[in-house]
């Protein structure tokens, strides 16, 4: 759900095209420069009583820049507008997924060089998604 809508929602943005530099879930050996959507656990999803029980989902996604060796500013700046863009994702359907909101987990993460010497850059982000 989440994944799938964030991508699209990056999906001709920033240069990104998804299957081209825009990745979900795995990030291929190329090309260099590209971005990865991964999930992770998120925390509880907020509980009513009455109804559905579990309201809003609060998965957590991390987004990882590649790229070229010796070329650490592309990333961390590609990660910057990214970053951005993502937290000013409110009260929105994507892809048939309804986000109240995305918020940025602190600052970027410079994740060091791949096994090609190239650098990385992520950022981590919670997600309050209806149900």
């Amino acid at each position: 759900m989440i994944l799938e809508a964030l991508g699209d929602h990056l999906n001709g943005t920033f240069g990104l095209t998804q299957g081209t530099n825009l990745f979900l879930s795995k990030m291929p050996d190329t090309p260099d420069l590209c971005v990865t959507i991964y999930e992770y656990e998120g925390t509880l999803p907020t509980e009513h009583f009455g109804g559905n029980p579990y309201d809003v989902d609060q998965p957590r996604i991390q987004v990882v820049c590649r790229s070229s060796r010796d070329d650490y500013p592309t990333a961390r700046d590609k990660i910057n507008d990214i970053r951005g863009s993502l937290a000013d994702l409110t009260d929105i359907t994507i892809s048939s997924t309804k986000i109240l909101r995305v918020a940025s987990i602190g600052a970027f993460i410079p994740l060091g060089l791949d096994d090609r010497d190239r650098p990385r850059v992520a950022a981590n982000f919670q997600c309050y998604v209806e149900r």
